[in-house]
């Protein structure tokens, strides 16, 4: 189906300025740069009041302020996905004048790839927990230049947790010279500091969803704390933009890659190319979730003798997270799930009696 609109718009956009292509009736008439200007926004878009258009734009780090332009002016948009733009279009030749132009044809001929656009609060909250991750990578890295340094001189931990009071006590009695006594010194203060700054994440990401009806009911997972229902909060956005469940464990990353030919089905592994975030938060639920869901917990145990813990844990996060849609949709707390017998048959005497409590 064709566009309704006289003029499809295709908006290649970037940091400074924007590539602008107008497509009508599948020709391109006008192909301009703009500076990332709301003045000059509003003076090319006035040109246009006479006509009925629509802008298309891919996603990106920096369109949060085109969004809010485009829906305080009432202008109909679209944002795209960059990654299907490419394999729908074939792409031989990329510039920013052909990038626009590509976009405005795909919008065209309906065969744009679209993108959620999560309202602004929804945004904010994004980057909030975007922000915090990187903090939190911040601090692996540097504890992980600790380890390094000490290792450098054989000096074996002996403690899980070296950057407690004890493991502190410990790394100040080690002998190492002066350059890497200074370098040692050096990360710790930035560590220190940057635990400061971590910290009062948790009650800000609080404040922010503590109202939102998804977090009654996610609380309401023993796995899911404030951080983890912040993130999916965050990513989520609204569970009806998922038609089914099935949409919603792809998102997630829980969905597995498959190919058949000629009758045969192979089974890869899971969909990489999907929300890394919603991901992280169901995984690290589910080792918590399968303490207190006896069900769970046999069914990681019956996966884990097949496949091993990593596949295991994994296998409980999707099941997770099909529970999570369906409590969205549904607007009901968790209920733990029926034992199946066959995942019983996988856990021995012992371990099943505990399992089981």
């Amino acid at each position: 189906m064709l566009s309704k609109y006289e003029y499809e718009i295709g908006l290649d956009l970037h940091k400074k300025f924007s590539v602008l292509a107008v497509n009508k009736s599948g020709t391109c008439i006008e192909t301009i740069k703009l500076p990332n200007d709301r003045s000059v926004f509003d003076t090319y878009f006035s040109n246009l009041k006479k006509h009925t258009y629509r802008v298309t734009f891919e996603s990106s780090s920096a369109y949060y302020w085109l969004v809010d332009y485009l829906n305080e002016n009432k202008i109909p948009f679209i944002m795209s996905n960059p990654f299907l733009n490419r394999a729908i279009a074939n792409v031989r030749t990329k510039n920013d004048k052909y990038d626009a132009q590509t976009l405005a044809e795909l919008t065209r001929a309906d065969l744009i790839a679209r993108c959620f656009v999560p309202e602004q609060p929804i945004r904010h909250l994004r980057s909030l927990v975007f922000y915090r991750s990187k903090l939190i990578a911040m601090r692996t890295r540097l504890k992980n230049m600790v380890h390094t340094m000490l290792a450098k001189y054989n000096y074996q931990a002996p403690y899980q947790d070296i950057f407690g009071t004890l493991g502190r006590q410990w790394i100040n009695s080690c002998q190492l010279p002066d350059v890497f006594r200074t370098l040692l010194t050096d990360t710790l203060d930035i560590l220190d500091d940057l635990e400061q700054r971590v910290a009062p994440y948790r009650k800000m990401l609080y404040h922010r969803i503590k109202a939102h009806p998804y977090y009654r009911i996610l609380k309401t997972v023993s796995g899911i704390d404030v951080i983890n229902a912040s993130v999916l909060i965050a990513r989520i956005g609204t569970i009806d933009r998922f038609k089914d469940v099935s949409k919603f464990i792809r998102y997630a990353g829980f969905a597995v890659n498959t190919r058949a030919s000629a009758g045969v089905l192979h089974a890869g592994h899971i969909n990489k190319k999907s929300d890394h975030f919603i991901r992280t938060a169901l995984v690290e639920a589910s080792w918590l979730v399968i303490r207190k869901d006896a069900a769970l917990a046999a069914f990681y145990e019956h996966i884990k003798a097949q496949k091993g813990s990593g596949c295991a844990i994994v296998a409980v996060g999707r099941k997770l997270a099909r529970s999570i849609y369906f409590m969205l949709k549904t607007g009901r707390p968790y209920r733990v799930r029926k034992m199946q017998p066959q995942w019983l048959s996988s856990v021995s005497g012992s371990t099943a009696g505990s399992v089981c409590e």
